[in-house]
């Protein structure tokens, strides 16, 4: 019988040290565009089912480009780029 994966839900310090892991991996640089991006903004979960605070399903994102995942007409372009970039570091994102 399967059992059900339980959500990850951070808060707090640890949440700000995941945010800050997944800046430090990306090097402060959307994966999308390469633009440099602040760690003051919150990374991008780029999730399978459930939305999880962990590495393996986080990516640094602009502003530009988190818009235009969540709502741009290119937004599976964007889905998939980030998976494959997560899958290419992680073994994770399909």
């Amino acid at each position: 019988m399967l059992q059900k994966k339980k959500r990850v839900k951070l808060y707090g310090q640890k949440l700000k040290k995941l945010n800050h892991d997944i800046f430090e991996r990306d090097n402060y640089t959307c994966i999308i565009c390469g633009a440099y991006v602040s760690d003051e903004h919150k990374f991008h979960h780029e999730k399978k089912f459930l939305k999880n605070d962990v590495i393996t399903e986080g990516v640094v994102l602009c502003d530009k480009c988190h818009y235009e995942r969540h709502f741009g007409k290119n937004c599976n372009e964007i889905k998939d780029k980030c998976r494959e970039y997560l899958n290419g570091i992680c073994g994770k994102g399909d």
